[in-house]
């Protein structure tokens, strides 16, 4: 039909020039998926060094462990010292911010830290005036640093001194430039008061790590010493299986003889006290056969009875 239109010399150079447009959008498809992608990640900013959280303050990784530190007395401050940004109270919120913040929030406080991705709901943007659950003012930022918010990553840093909770609520208010919200007369007023309270008590602290090894060592040597059971001498492969803590289930053991009668009395005994007796809870699926095992390996290698081990 076309070619009542068109002669064969045209009709060639018709669909050459459509093979090149055709070849020319398919270069650019090909530049728009395998190119400008690339051009785009080449134009981004560098993104920040990840923020290495501090020791000791780890905060939502894990609040159990942190130095040991002696407990000191504080003494009562001035609150109108505390109601104004002084450079002294700014220097030491900067310092605390970077201690332990930034790990969720961010340097800039925009919710963007390292641990950030992790969370849900994700850090709030302190940078921000909107969504703030207490305020964004002094009375509701030290609010939030004493109680914590529920249902968040936000625990209570109560652990800080008022001071420092104080410069951190400074330097938490200078983030982003606006200005803090007006606050309640009253809530001001309720502050004030508890910043003119009488001095701080701040207690010892001490890792859980380490106080459960301190009670372990106390707890040992009031029972006269007794050594964990031996799980590697031959024999040791059903102990191994049922025993998780050697030294505590030694313990448990050398403290009784009601469970050395039979494999009877030996499950009654220790059932009841699982994990917290030092054996672990598969032990409720042992055999008959085994628990007759169990028994007879425990009486050979726990041979004398309250007040120690043979």
């Amino acid at each position: 039909m076309i070619e009542r239109y068109l002669d064969r010399e045209e009709l060639r150079r018709l669909l050459a020039a459509l093979a090149v447009v055709l070849a020319g959008l398919s270069v650019a498809a090909l530049f728009a998926i395998l190119v400008v992608p690339g051009m785009r990640s080449a134009a981004k900013p560098a993104t920040e060094a990840a923020v290495r959280p501090v020791a000791g303050n780890s905060g939502w990784l894990d609040p159990t462990e942190f130095p040991p530190a002696r407990g000191r007395v504080i003494p009562p401050v001035d609150p109108d010292s505390l109601m104004e940004p002084t450079p002294e109270l700014r220097a030491r919120g900067e310092e605390l911010y970077a201690a332990q913040c930034v790990t969720c929030h961010g340097p800039r406080g925009e919710g963007d830290g390292p641990a950030a991705g992790t969370m849900n709901p994700r850090p709030r943007n302190l940078a921000g005036s909107e969504g703030w659950v207490h305020g964004r003012h002094l009375p509701g930022l030290f609010r939030t640093l004493e109680e914590g918010i529920p249902k968040t990553s936000m625990t209570p840093y109560d652990f800080l001194s008022r001071k420092d909770r104080m410069a951190l609520a400074h330097h938490v208010l200078a983030l982003g430039g606006a200005p803090a919200e007006p606050a309640d007369p009253a809530a001001v007023e309720a502050l004030g008061g508890a910043l003119a309270s009488a001095g701080e008590r701040v207690p010892n602290r001490i890792p859980v790590s380490l106080a459960m090894a301190r009670l372990e060592a106390e707890f040992g040597a009031a029972e006269g010493g007794n050594p964990p059971i031996d799980l590697s001498v031959p024999g040791g492969e059903l102990l191994g299986r049922v025993v998780a803590d050697p030294s505590r289930a030694s313990l448990v053991l050398a403290r009784s003889d009601r469970w050395r009668g039979s494999e009877a009395d030996l499950a009654e005994f220790l059932l009841p006290g699982v994990p917290g007796n030092g054996f672990a809870p598969r032990l409720a699926t042992l055999t008959t056969e085994e628990w007759e095992r169990l028994h007879r390996e425990l009486l050979r290698r726990l041979a004398s009875g309250p007040g120690g081990v043979k």
